[in-house]
């Protein structure tokens, strides 16, 4: 597993999601063009992050194969719920790797 610290924005959309989500939501992730992965978003700082907002998460993954192979900090990535791009990221941190 591991664990990163990451800077998002929830797009605000016609077409994405149109609520907020909390801790424990799981999109999945866009780290590598055509491969998707799943991870779990864990809120710090707030209750629930609607769409519009920016703001600093931590994000849990089961493997680090589907993250790819220049994986450090400041590696960009979109997630989504399989329809289309819902929001994007940075990572600003790699917490550990278990």
């Amino acid at each position: 597993m591991i664990k990163i610290k990451a800077k998002i924005k929830l797009f605000k959309s016609d077409v994405g999601r149109k609520t907020a989500f909390t801790s424990g939501y799981r999109p999945l992730f866009n780290f590598i063009k055509e491969m998707k992965t799943s991870g779990q978003i864990t809120l710090k700082d707030r209750q629930e992050f609607a769409p519009g907002d920016e703001g600093i998460v931590e994000i849990d993954f089961l493997n680090e194969e589907y993250l790819g192979d220049g994986f450090t900090k400041g590696k960009k990535f979109t997630f989504d719920e399989g329809t289309g791009i819902l929001g994007d990221g940075e990572v600003i941190d790699i917490i550990g790797n278990w």
